[in-house]
C-alpha cells in the first residue's frame, strides 16, 4: 500500500442526490479544454461541438475555454487562443448553438509565466482579472510566494487550478491555509468530488470545502467521455453543499 493510499481510509460513499440546479452559482464553467487541436483537450471541431452540446444539456450557459499554456509542451500564445475561439464561435453560429463562450488560459507555473506577467501578456477572465494557473503534479515548485506576489502586484487575481490534485499539498494540508492567506483563490474540479482522480483528490476537495476555501468549481472537461461523469458529479452531496453555501464565484462571470 502506497503512502497516499494508506492515509485515506475508504469512507462511506456519498449519497446520490437529484441532479443539482446549477442555475445559480455554478452555471458558468470557468475551466475547460474545448478549443479543438490546441492542447490535450478536444481533438477536432466536431468533438468540441459535441462537448458543448453536452454541457448545455447539463445546465451550463457560459463556457470559458482555458487551454494549457506550457512552454515545453503547449506553446500557445494569446493570439493562437483567440484565433481558436473565433473559429469555434463561427462553427457554433453555423450550427445555431446558443451559448456564451469565451477564452482565457491555464498557465503552467514556470519562468515563462513570470515573463508573461511582467509583459502583461495574460488572458484573464472576469472583472477581477482572474489569472488561472497550475502547478506540477509531481514536484512542489520553489518561488511560489514570489510568483504569486508578482501576479498580485501586476494587477491580477491569481486562481490555482485544481489544488486538490497536488499530492504534496494533500499530505500537508496546512499549506492550503498558507496559500489562502497569501490571497490565492482556489478552483476545484467537479470530477474530484466523485473520486475520478483518486482518493487523494477526494480528501483534498473535502478539506477545501469544509474550510470554505473553494472560490470556483470547473469541469476541466477534456473529452466527451467526461460528460456522463460530470452528470454523476452534479448529483453528489458535496456539490449540493457547495451550492447551498453560496460561496462560489462562478455566477459572477455571467454578470
Amino acid at each position: 500500500m502506497g503512502i497516499l493510499s494508506s492515509l485515506f481510509k475508504k469512507k462511506k460513499p456519498q449519497q446520490e442526490l437529484p441532479l443539482a440546479d446549477i442555475s445559480n452559482f455554478v452555471k458558468c464553467d470557468m475551466h475547460s479544454h474545448l478549443l479543438p487541436g490546441i492542447d490535450d483537450g478536444s481533438e477536432s471541431m466536431q468533438q468540441s461541438i459535441q462537448m458543448i452540446k453536452g454541457l448545455k444539456e447539463l445546465g451550463y450557459t457560459n463556457l470559458l475555454c482555458t487551454p494549457h499554456v506550457m512552454h515545453d509542451f503547449y506553446r500557445n500564445s494569446s493570439e493562437t487562443i483567440i484565433s481558436g475561439l473565433d473559429q469555434l464561435k463561427e462553427e457554433l453560429n453555423k450550427n445555431d448553438i446558443d451559448v456564451n463562450i469565451n477564452a482565457a488560459a491555464e498557465y503552467y507555473f514556470d519562468e515563462e509565466l513570470t515573463k508573461r506577467v511582467a509583459n502583461k501578456d495574460i488572458l484573464t477572465f472576469g472583472k477581477e482579472q482572474y489569472l488561472l494557473f497550475e502547478f506540477s503534479y509531481f514536484n512542489e515548485h520553489q518561488g511560489v510566494f514570489e510568483g504569486i506576489t508578482d501576479m498580485i502586484q501586476a494587477g491580477y487575481s491569481p486562481v490555482l487550478a485544481h489544488p486538490e490534485r497536488y499530492p504534496y499539498f494533500v499530505m500537508d494540508l496546512e499549506k492550503y491555509d498558507q496559500l489562502k492567506a497569501m490571497g490565492l483563490k482556489f478552483q476545484i474540479n467537479l470530477l474530484s468530488l466523485t473520486g475520478h482522480y483518486g482518493e487523494s483528490a477526494v480528501h483534498g476537495s473535502n478539506y477545501l470545502i469544509d474550510k470554505g476555501f473553494v472560490d470556483f468549481i470547473g469541469t476541466d472537461i477534456h473529452r466527451e467521455s467526461h460528460l456522463p461523469k460530470l452528470e454523476k458529479a452534479l448529483k453528489t452531496e458535496r456539490l449540493h453543499q457547495l451550492i447551498d453555501s453560496k460561496i462560489l464565484l462562478n455566477h459572477q462571470l455571467a454578470e
